[in-house]
């Protein structure tokens, strides 16, 4: 999907925003006009500001006389006081509530923090050892690894999809998620803070609904002997899932501030680098969501077609919902971008 017009006066920035047409318009219905005038006109002439606008506006956008463009930009403001009197609408997912960390209390680790982290992978290693005292052969041996390995794919593609939804739906009310929606909100607009976060403060809100899991997996695997690639794979895949946070947080980091071993993980491409992940901090961030190794980004994004993964699935919840996606609209906060990732 390509950006269809400059950022507002909100903030000048080299990323363009577009909003996206109706769930039901196709790119036929759209032919007698390139795809970037399409795009906004038949989002603009649909907008309840639209109705509002002087009726002579509201004509010559429906004519094809030489100052179309001209009433589509009177239309385009007319539409942009109306997000600004109404930055909150039916269909736009609420971001009531976000988070700015700062003060050093706020950022440290806390015995309870430690706690939660240090149960949670206990647990998973027990779960893991559970799967690797019941290798006795090369092919279970080799079955394992097959599991780790699955587990390491799918993990980065599972930290995406949920990385998509938290980004576009729900808020800081939202049950049981809503912290974390808050967390990623404030993240797009404080993404620095994630660095100052010490090891156990940063994970802990991950780390602990797996706990839950983790113990009831363990005590039915103990009683009904599951077998080892199970035991190996759901270790590895829940691991990474709750440690893809920290992941994250590495690629903010200047190589510099990495440890070595970090660093040649992310040069291998085994873990999300800075300048993969940088891809991700641009309004309206709408890909680049996967968060372990990055390797699924470029097939769920589809070099930001509209016939990506996650385009699909957002125009799919909002025909169902009626629910639109942040990432279909700019940001109504000011934004601080990643340093550039060549920064050592």
């Amino acid at each position: 999907m390509r950006s269809c017009f400059a950022g507002r006066t909100a903030f000048q920035h080299t990323h363009n925003f577009h909003r996206r047409t109706e769930v039901q318009t196709t790119l036929a219905e759209l032919k007698p006009f390139n795809s970037t005038q399409c795009r906004r006109r038949v989002t603009l002439t649909a907008s309840p500001a639209a109705a509002s606008a002087p009726e002579s506006v509201r004509e010559e956008t429906a004519s094809s006389s030489p100052s179309t463009e001209a009433a589509f930009a009177l239309l385009e403001r007319a539409v942009s006081v109306s997000d600004a009197e109404q930055p909150s609408t039916a269909f736009i997912a609420s971001t009531s509530k976000r988070e700015t960390l700062e003060s050093p209390e706020q950022l440290a680790s806390t015995p309870e923090h430690r706690t939660l982290v240090g149960s949670a992978i206990l647990l998973l290693a027990a779960i893991g050892a559970q799967g690797v005292s019941g290798i006795h052969s090369p092919h279970a041996a080799a079955e394992a690894f097959a599991a780790v390995s699955a587990a390491y794919v799918l993990a980065d593609f599972g930290t995406g999809v949920y990385h998509w939804s938290v980004d576009n739906y729900g808020s800081g009310a939202t049950p049981i998620v809503g912290d974390q929606i808050a967390a990623f909100q404030g993240h797009h607009q404080r993404p620095w803070t994630i660095t100052q976060r010490q090891f156990a403060n940063n994970l802990h809100k991950v780390f602990k609904p797996s706990i839950p899991f983790s113990l009831a997996w363990l005590t039915a695997s103990s009683a009904l002997h599951f077998a080892p690639v199970a035991n190996c794979f759901i270790s590895t895949f829940v691991f990474l899932v709750c440690m893809s946070q920290q992941f994250h947080a590495w690629g903010h980091m200047k190589k510099s501030e990495l440890p070595a071993a970090v660093l040649s993980l992310q040069n291998a491409g085994l873990l999300i680098s800075r300048k993969a992940h940088g891809a991700h901090h641009k309004a309206p961030f709408e890909g680049n969501y996967c968060i372990v190794s990055g390797l699924w980004n470029d097939a769920l994004d589809q070099s930001g077609s509209d016939q990506g993964f996650f385009r699909k699935l957002e125009r799919f919840v909002a025909a169902q919902t009626g629910v639109e996606p942040r990432c279909w609209y700019e940001p109504k906060y000011d934004l601080e971008h990643l340093p550039s990732s060549e920064e050592k």
